[in-house]
């Protein structure tokens, strides 16, 4: 008798080991974690409530990290490297569809590099320095561009800022911007593309769209040594939700004239929901197309 009751509470004991251990496994280990296996048995079957497998459906890179910033900052997975001198740098700025709230699963090679708070880091989804946890179109452009010398790419995207909040009212995002490259700017490495995209909020919007950027543009690189020498690359955007706007495109297209006549501009707002895995946000196709577009005309003025 004895001995049938030691051997049920042995059983017991082990049967409660391994399931602590198989849930300290789950728990630990991200990929089996945030799988629809580690949805299973941490969210249906013991309760705890845990949205990572959530996350991760949605196009979230690192769904076990709540990255609590306005600013995409988690950086513990991220690999620091020295940051050079002489370098070109590359500002990639505007709205969620310049941030971190792109759709991909594709890693893309490059030696190129993400300039945050003072440090380089290689490039990699999601960007430091602008919204989201998710990817951008960034790493994609970058493994398009000449891998012999190092490009820094200086990210600030917000989601869902209209024009109005870019400009010198907002002078957290004015100064972000600013001294990033002021500081960049002490060790030769030059701001030589603007790359903006944006527009989405702004639909039926847009009378002062052009004051504002020329305010926003100022602010930003009045301070800058080779100032007149900045490209500007603006898109032609609008589209979100099936909804464009003409009016908006014509003044980005003057801001563009204004300040480069031989830049080509694009129009994103001719890509088609094909493109955007939510009707206004850019997939992998998406993705793919505009960072070609932009690097052919980055290719080209570098010639």
């Amino acid at each position: 008798m004895e001995n049938s009751k030691k051997n049920k509470t042995t059983e017991l004991l082990i049967i409660l080991s391994s399931t602590i251990l198989i849930l300290i496994v789950f728990l630990n280990i991200k990929n089996i974690k945030c799988s629809r296996y580690g949805d299973f048995v941490l969210d249906k079957l013991l309760g705890i409530n845990s949205d990572c497998y959530e996350r991760k459906v949605k196009g979230v890179v690192n769904p076990w990290v709540k990255n609590l910033d306005a600013r995409y900052a988690y950086t513990k997975n991220k690999i620091v490297v020295e940051c050079p001198k002489n370098s070109i740098v590359i500002l990639v700025s505007g709205q969620s569809n310049a941030s971190n709230f792109l759709r991909s699963k594709k890693r893309y090679n490059n030696k190129h590099l993400n300039y945050f708070n003072g440090k380089c880091y290689k490039l990699s989804n999601p960007v430091l320095g602008a919204e989201g946890e998710m990817s951008s179109l960034i790493p994609a452009l970058a493994s398009k561009l000449d891998k012999s010398k190092k490009i820094i790419f200086f990210t600030s995207g917000r989601g869902g800022m209209p024009m109005s909040h870019a400009n010198h009212k907002n002078m957290i995002f004015i100064n972000y911007n600013k001294n990033g490259l002021e500081e960049l700017e002490k060790n030769n490495n030059i701001l030589k593309f603007f790359i903006w995209i944006h527009g989405e909020s702004d639909l039926g919007k847009s009378n002062s769209y052009i004051d504002n950027f020329e305010e926003m543009f100022e602010n930003i690189t009045k301070n800058l040594k080779d100032r007149k020498k900045i490209n500007l690359i603006i898109t032609q955007t609008s589209r979100c939700f099936n909804k464009e706007d003409s009016l908006l495109r014509n003044k980005q297209m003057q801001i563009s004239i204004n300040r480069n006549k031989l830049i080509k501009i694009l129009n994103t707002d001719k890509l088609g929901n094909e493109f955007r895995y939510d009707k206004c946000h850019y997939n992998q196709k998406g993705i793919e197309r505009i960072s070609l577009d932009i690097s052919k005309i980055i290719k080209r003025l570098l010639k």
